[in-house]
């Protein structure tokens, strides 16, 4: 009898902590709420303590709907908007029902833009991934799974997996190791997946993710710098990646921040179409000048004698100035190419290495706003590197461009 009595007492105090929990999680979810206003966008949560975010609209990066797995089970979707400093600076409404989420950041952006958007029902305002230009169709889940099976992570986890099975090494052993390729894979596949980019009134519209759906918004003038790469195996199907560098999202692989990848894995033709349309350069001058196989007419190379420091891109090291963009080549078996308006670079520095003083050489570094691009005159003399660093401190700065137009 003391069995029963005592099941009865534990199932009754579950039950009734369910009830605590139910009743505090509505007074606290009564207590949170959000409001637009003509200047700002703010957020407002807490019973004992309350705290109240808010962001101004002129300061707005993007803003992007995230349906994560659990809430599109339940048709719902938080709403990220992006403030310059990125980080701490993210205000996410969460949850609301997806066309509530939908028309709630429709109407952020076209106040970003600086337009009063009309009032609208949520079940007419349209979804801003579903209109405007296509840039990027659909990327097929095949490309995915197979540009993800060629990079240079998933070929060491298999061969991690072969040497587990010709060696007597313990699955113990290659434990750690897996713990860290396994998430790189995972990120490349969940990024990639059903991967679409459309163009509407100057903002790129990117649609993707496996488990947890994202739309995101990313404005053309807050792009700074962009790369094109090619991993050495996708030199076989021909595939390219497009990665760019975001004013105020803040690094590559900050939590909760969207993808800086404009093209996951696609063709040439796409990858130079997003070059032509995010950077100053022009479709002609990128074939001239930028080609992403290699430099055609480099202004700055790295002398016979940098084969001792970098033996395998020597021949692939330059640095490519224009009138209004400065071009960087690197990468024999991984090609890369970057492209970056002179005006967005934020400092310069000429450094110089143990083995580069030893064989008279120099790096001319640019500091550029957090992302995955970055750019350098690798290897140089140090009159090359000289000339680069004088050549790039006379560039415009944003500030004399605006003194132009007053």
């Amino acid at each position: 009898s003391s069995r029963p009595r005592a099941t009865g007492v534990v199932s009754g105090a579950f039950l009734v902590g369910c009830g605590l929990v139910w009743l505090v999680s509505q007074v606290w979810w009564r207590a949170t709420g959000y409001r637009l206003t003509e200047e700002e966008v703010s957020l407002k949560n807490g019973v004992l303590n309350t705290r109240l975010r808010t962001a101004r609209y002129d300061r707005i990066q993007a803003v992007d709907v995230v349906e994560s797995v659990i809430a599109r089970i339940f048709r719902l979707a938080a709403v990220r908007v992006e403030t310059a400093g990125g980080g701490d600076s993210v205000i996410e409404i969460a949850y609301l029902p997806r066309d509530v989420a939908e028309q709630l950041r429709a109407e952020v952006l076209e106040r970003a833009r600086g337009t009063v958007p009309a009032a609208v029902s949520a079940v007419a305002a349209p979804a801003a991934d579903t209109a405007g230009q296509v840039v990027i169709p659909e990327i097929p889940i095949a490309r995915s799974l197979t540009g993800a099976a060629l990079q240079g992570v998933s070929l060491s986890a298999a061969l991690i997996i072969v040497g587990l099975v010709i060696t007597p090494l313990t699955w113990a052993a290659a434990l750690p190791v897996a713990i860290g390729i396994v998430p790189v894979i995972w990120n490349q596949i969940d990024s990639s997946w059903r991967f679409t980019a459309r163009l509407t009134d100057g903002t790129l519209h990117l649609s993707y993710g496996l488990a947890d759906r994202r739309r995101q918004s990313i404005p053309l003038r807050r792009i700074h710098g962009v790369t094109v790469h090619q991993p050495v195996l996708w030199r076989i199907p021909g595939w390219w990646c497009v990665k760019v560098s975001v004013a105020g999202y803040g690094a590559e692989n900050e939590k909760g921040s969207g993808t800086t990848q404009l093209l996951p894995v696609g063709s040439r033709g796409q990858a130079l179409a997003l070059l032509a349309l995010v950077s100053p350069l022009d479709a002609a001058t990128i074939e001239a000048s930028a080609r992403p196989e290699g430099a055609t007419i480099p202004m700055f190379t790295s002398p016979p004698v940098a084969g001792w420091v970098s033996p395998v891109d020597l021949h692939q090291q330059a640095v490519t100035l224009l009138a209004d963009a400065v071009v960087v080549h690197r990468g024999r078996f991984g090609r890369r190419v970057s492209v970056i308006d002179p005006a967005h670079i934020q400092e310069l520095s000429l450094t110089r290495g143990p083995l580069q003083q030893m064989f008279g050489l120099c790096t001319v570094r640019f500091d550029l706003v957090p992302g995955p691009v970055r750019m350098a005159g690798e290897d140089l003399t140090p009159e090359a590197g000289g000339v680069l660093l004088d050549a790039l401190r006379q560039r415009e700065l944003p500030a004399q461009r605006s003194n132009q137009w007053r």
